[in-house]
């Protein structure tokens, strides 16, 4: 077996930590640091058990997760929307302060994501902070500015909400699954004013705790409204010529209009990508065992 390349300043190898005892290892880094540490795992198995070891070891340290797609680069297909919801609310929380929010200093906490979503691009940290909905109990809301926004973030309008990322208008009553939340929201509307706000269960619809505040983050990686739209218009043409203007994705963007595999086109709609470490740009990151086989096959 080769050597193993030598450590650059500030590296710390460890060996020898069976897994699961390694995320003792990385709870104990996370509360000296005082700060988020970043664990990259080798995929989403290795992490959904990472998660359950730092469960047992350390159950009071906040835990956010942080998942890829699941589906492959360049595919026509979207990720399951419960997964882009996820990874939205995730960036929309480090972008927020997480774990310590409102953009306060952080305290202890671990982000946890796996190799291919580590190396994937996302929408930039200034981006994401910017596109957030926020009201409160007693506020006033714009119900047309509301809907726009959700429109324009991805959210999917349905007849009856039961899945993260639909939102449902019946008169003044505004139900939205927001993404990264454990159940949806109804808000109660009298006239310009929001009267109340209650969680609710998606199966039987039945409303359930009182809340008093709701913050709203995009759904989906792409968003569409005018600007973006515009971007992803002459990029394509830049790079398909006239060819490529009959193509069903084409055509439906320059509507306003979400289309399978959107996603994937990502850099087309934004100024700028950036990498789940531009979010966390001094954090400690750990990298799991063989994550660079895994870097390799990917």
């Amino acid at each position: 077996m080769a050597d193993p390349a030598p450590l650059r300043p500030g590296q710390v190898l460890a060996g020898g930590a069976p897994e699961g005892l390694d995320a003792k290892l990385v709870a104990d880094l996370a509360q000296r640091a005082g700060g988020p540490v970043i664990h990259v795992a080798r995929d989403a198995a290795r992490m959904a058990e990472f998660a359950e070891s730092l469960r047992f070891f350390a159950p009071e340290l906040p835990v956010l997760r942080y998942p890829a797609w699941d589906c492959l680069p360049y595919d026509r297909v979207s990720p399951n929307p419960e997964i882009s919801a996820e990874r939205m609310a995730a960036l929309a929380a480090l972008a927020d302060g997480w774990p310590n929010m409102r953009g306060g200093r952080g305290g202890a906490g671990i982000v946890l994501t796996t190799l291919s979503a580590a190396m994937q691009r996302s929408p930039a940290k200034a981006l994401i902070k910017d596109a957030s909905f926020i009201a409160e109990v007693d506020g006033p809301v714009d119900l047309e500015a509301l809907k726009a926004f959700l429109a324009r973030m991805g959210f999917n309008r349905a007849a009856t909400v039961t899945e993260p990322g639909d939102f449902a208008i019946r008169g003044g009553v505004v139900d939205i699954f927001p993404p990264g939340h454990a159940r949806p929201v109804r808000l109660d509307m009298f006239g310009d004013i929001l009267d109340g706000a209650r969680t609710f269960d998606p199966e039987t619809q039945r409303t359930e705790a009182k809340i008093r505040r709701i913050e709203l983050a995009p759904v989906s990686e792409v968003i569409l409204d005018e600007p973006s739209i515009q971007r992803f218009r002459t990029r394509y043409r830049e790079l398909f010529g006239a060819a490529g203007l009959d193509d069903p994705l084409y055509e439906a963007v320059s509507a306003g209009r979400k289309h399978q595999g959107l996603e994937h086109w990502a850099p087309l709609f934004h100024d700028r990508m950036e990498t789940l470490f531009d979010f966390l740009p001094e954090a400690p990151v750990t990298l799991d065992h063989q994550i660079e086989e895994a870097r390799a096959a990917r």
